[in-house]
């Protein structure tokens, strides 16, 4: 039996990609030619949106900040599944790129260029385009635009409508898994995501995400089947306390499935702490 490939889709293949900063920066400059990008560098999260901690690994950042050589940024992302509140998230995502890029000592003035950039496996507004971009408009005066200096654009994978560069062409080729494509950042990307493939450790990794996520899924939670997030949050916390899983493990746990920091999950683990100790929230 043929063991399961894992694509460019998947959550870790798309970040230990993203960890090399050649690939960050042919991306970049795939989807934004215009801005003659010459050089990137990463930068970690001081406060990540999302983490998971494997046995086999230190752990995997999700969400990584680049910076170009002019000091705009950047946060480039995956998203697989079309759920509701993808506008929200964007907002979310944008705020973080500002808390984690201003200087101590610095106000809003500061603020430099940034750029929410999502991969979508679907069309996230459904007509059928290659690249959507947007920025703050007046509502009765398309033509005034708010100089916020952010960016936001999606890139529909399954769109057919619209101009883009070969080689983000190239890369929609990759995450649709059409492996002809002889574009350089095509082939570079294949070979790199074949030998993660490959790779005994990644693959335990890979399948760690894999199992954890389906177990989510069993318990009726990943989905957002609670009312609400206090009740989902007291509902996984419950059930992965019953595995007998950590505290540490049932916070990452709960920050993957919900979207949300690692503080916010610790703060949801203390309250249901206390109150399952007679305590008062």
């Amino acid at each position: 039996m043929a063991q399961e490939y894992f694509d460019f889709t998947n959550d870790l293949i798309f970040r230990w990609v993203m960890e090399h900063e050649e690939n960050c920066l042919a991306i970049l400059r795939a989807i934004l030619p215009e801005l003659k990008i010459t050089a990137v560098k990463r930068r970690e999260n001081e406060h990540p949106v999302n983490y998971l901690a494997f046995d086999d690994e230190r752990g995997v950042r999700f969400d990584a900040i680049i910076e170009d050589d002019r000091e705009r940024f950047y946060d480039v992302e995956m998203q697989v599944a079309n759920r509701p509140g993808l506008g929200k998230r964007v907002r979310y995502y944008q705020a973080q790129i500002d808390q984690e890029t201003l200087k101590k000592g610095e106000d809003y003035d500061d603020l430099r260029e940034s750029y929410v950039i999502f991969f979508c496996a679907f069309d996230p507004c459904g007509q059928d385009r290659r690249l959507y971009q947007f920025h703050y408009y007046e509502d009765t005066d398309r033509q005034l635009r708010l100089p916020t200096n952010s960016h936001v654009i999606l890139i529909n994978t399954l769109g057919t409508k619209g101009q883009i560069t070969p080689a983000l062409a190239a890369v929609l080729d990759v995450m649709n898994r059409r492996r002809d494509n002889a574009n350089p950042l095509a082939v570079r990307l294949v070979k790199e995501i074949d030998g993660y493939n490959r790779d005994k450790k990644r693959r335990r990794a890979l399948m760690n995400l894999k199992m954890r996520l389906k177990d989510e899924r069993r318990l009726g939670l990943s989905e957002g089947r609670a009312e609400g997030r206090d009740e989902m949050a007291l509902g996984l916390i419950h059930a992965l306390q019953a595995q007998g899983m950590p505290q540490k493990q049932i916070v990452e746990a709960l920050a993957l499935a919900r979207k949300i920091s690692l503080a916010e999950a610790q703060r949801y683990y203390e309250q249901v702490a206390q109150a399952d100790s007679g305590g008062e929230h």
